[in-house]
């Protein structure tokens, strides 16, 4: 049997990964808490020194010294990226909350941008001497699989 390059269809990426939730967190499903600590510890593990986990009502948001995604840019929200410094089969974290949470936000210096869903907690400019936030709900949020 011979395979053309028009079989190959694109990965849709957010259904691949709601199809496949369980083997993402411990319990199976999506857990913002638990979601924040990756993304915590990928700011850590790519050389941040000062990491806060920070929740205010809805939102749980992650703020650290270092722009742990600079080098990422807003692929990490949207694609399957990987992240070699956590193992052979890491990944960031990001697309996960695109993928499951109700709203995904992000800061740098340079300001604030909604990734999905409406309003954000977070401020612009930054505390002084951090330069990345990502601010996740912790309310659940499908987008229906195609």
């Amino acid at each position: 049997m011979k395979y053309h390059p028009d079989d190959i269809a694109p990965l849709d990426t957010m259904a691949h990964l709601q199809r496949n939730e369980s083997q993402f967190f411990r319990s199976g499903n999506y857990d913002a808490i638990e979601l924040a600590g990756m993304i915590a510890t990928e700011a850590l593990t790519l050389g941040a020194q000062k990491v806060h986990i920070q929740s205010a009502g809805e939102w749980l948001t992650v703020v650290a010294d270092k722009d742990w995604l600079e080098g990422y840019g807003h692929e990490a929200f949207h694609a399957i990226t990987p992240f070699p410094e956590a193992g052979v089969n890491g990944m960031l974290a990001e697309v996960l909350a695109v993928a499951f949470s109700a709203g995904v936000a992000t800061a740098t210096p340079a300001g604030v941008k909604v990734v999905k869903g409406e309003g954000s907690p977070l401020a612009h400019p930054l505390d002084q001497g951090m330069t990345r936030a990502v601010a996740i709900r912790r309310q659940r949020g499908l987008q229906p699989l195609g």
